[in-house]
Order: C-alpha cells, then sequence, then structure tokens
C-alpha cells in the first residue's frame, strides 16, 4: 500500500480533494449571486447540468478523503463500504444541521417567510431518510466483515466492541444513532413540530460527533501506545471540534451580512414559497 499511502501523494490527494470542493462552491455560490442580479433564466439551468457531474466528483472525492484520512489510521484494514458508509452519516449530519440553523435564523427574524412547517416537515423526512440510509450501510458492513471472519478486516470490530468502554460507546450508537432517532422521527406529528424537530436533530448531530470519535480514537490509541482500555476524551478533542467549528462560522457569517440568505430571483422560488406536503 505504500504506492497509495506515501506522504507526497498523500498531500497531492488532499489538494485535489479541496480544489474540488472548492470549485464546486465557488461556481454555484456565484452564478447564485449572478442570477440574483439578472433574474436569467439560463443560470438556473446551468446550474442544474453542472449538479450532476458535480454531485459525482464530490461523492468520489468525500469517499477518497475517508480512506485517506480515517481508514487509513489503520494501515492493514480496510473496508470496501467504508466510503459510503462516511458519506451516509455526513448527509445526516447535513440534514441535522440545516435544520437547526435554519431554526435559529427564523427565531431571528430571517427566513420567517421563506422556510414553514412544511419545508421542515420535508426536512425531517429527508433526515429520518439518511437516519435509516446511515444504519442500513452500516450493518452491511459490520455483517460481512463478521461473517466473512478475516484476519485483516476483524480487528477494526474487535477494538471497538471487544476493548473496555469502546462496547459501551458501540452500543451507545446503535441505540442513539439509529433506535431512538429512528423511532422518535417517525411520527408526522414529531416532524411537524419545530421544537421537537428541532431537539431531534440537535441530539443526532451530537451522536455523529461521538461517532466520528468511535472511527477515529481507538486505531490513535493503539498507533501512539496508549492504553486502548481506556477512553479518556481529551479537552484538545472538544477544542479542536471549537476551533474548526468557530472559523467556519465566522466565515459563513460574516458573508451572510453580505448577500441575500434567499435566492431572491431564481425562478422555481414562487413554487418552493408555496409548497405543500401530500
Amino acid at each position: 500500500k505504500s504506492g497509495w499511502l506515501n506522504r507526497t501523494f498523500f498531500f497531492v490527494r488532499v489538494a485535489t480533494y479541496f480544489t474540488v470542493w472548492t470549485a464546486l462552491s465557488v461556481f454555484f455560490r456565484r452564478t447564485s449571486l449572478v442570477q440574483d442580479r439578472t433574474g436569467d433564466p439560463k443560470l438556473t439551468l446551468l446550474m442544474a447540468r453542472v449538479a450532476a457531474p458535480g454531485l459525482l466528483l464530490f461523492a468520489l472525492s468525500i469517499t477518497f478523503a475517508a480512506f485517506d484520512w480515517i481508514m487509513s489510521i489503520d494501515p492493514h484494514w480496510f473496508s470496501t463500504i467504508f466510503g459510503i458508509t462516511y458519506f451516509a452519516g455526513g448527509y445526516m449530519a447535513f440534514f441535522a444541521f440545516t435544520i437547526l440553523m435554519a431554526r435559529w435564523l427564523g427565531s431571528r427574524g430571517y427566513l420567517r417567510e421563506a422556510i414553514n412547517t412544511e419545508h421542515y416537515h420535508d426536512l425531517g423526512k429527508l433526515l429520518i431518510g439518511f437516519v435509516s440510509f446511515w444504519a442500513y450501510i452500516s450493518f452491511s458492513q459490520f455483517m460481512l466483515i463478521w461473517y466473512a471472519a478475516l484476519p485483516e478486516e476483524t480487528p477494526f470490530y474487535h477494538k471497538r466492541w471487544d476493548v473496555g468502554p469502546w462496547s459501551t460507546v458501540s452500543l451507545v450508537l446503535v441505540v442513539g444513532h439509529f433506535v431512538f432517532p429512528f423511532f422518535f422521527l417517525l411520527s408526522r406529528n414529531v416532524k411537524r413540530n419545530l421544537g421537537m424537530l428541532r431537539l431531534g436533530a440537535l441530539f443526532i448531530l451530537l451522536v455523529h460527533i461521538v461517532d466520528m470519535y468511535w472511527f477515529v480514537m481507538p486505531n490513535v490509541a493503539y498507533n501512539t501506545g496508549v492504553d486502548p482500555n481506556g477512553f479518556a476524551p481529551s479537552w484538545m478533542d472538544a477544542a479542536a471540534l471549537v476551533g474548526v467549528g468557530g472559523v467556519y462560522f465566522a466565515y459563513v457569517f460574516y458573508r451572510m451580512t453580505k448577500y441575500p440568505i434567499i435566492p431572491i430571483n431564481d425562478p422555481r422560488l414562487a413554487r418552493s414559497l408555496a409548497f405543500q406536503n401530500a
């Protein structure tokens, strides 16, 4: 695996991932801002045409990034389904974050007319859909590795199911990442109750952070010689999350003060505002 995991090629791939993500975000943002000024419907068609290959590029780049940044911490372990496991969890976290951000902005007078109960209901359906998809993919990975019982694959789960407090974290993820949010969000009434939907989204986002910790830290403990039976979160873990999140939110909120939050000249905006759930 040295041909893939050498330092030079690793940083080349990192640069490629960020180039793809930055190029896509800049293109869609700038094109949408031009559309806000001109109202040209051709720009909507242009963004739609770029969206399909853009989604493919994003899916491939995020998959290989998951291989490089998480799976390679244990260079002997591999799973062909790991990329989509990370992808599914990321999209689930995205919808949870979108619900929380929209509710926060709405409580401060923004988006109040643009996002209503019908839209939150739809976001709730997407959220529970990706909760189920994440559970399906995660179980598929576990079941296939357990059934094959190959010595280069099973250590990943031995470190997390057979070792001290990590087994407890694994059970917490089964219940907190799927069982509880699935049954909590299953009701139509919950998805249309903005307070309960926000609570469910916040819970899912917090558990997803634990899931990322569960992916990384057992391997780090083994690689650094730390007691693999220990579960010792550090203040540095929280500091890293707050630091990265702080930079992100500072930039996003700064940009939000400069331009409209709503795509005011999008030709589909009126239909979106009049949306009704079936």
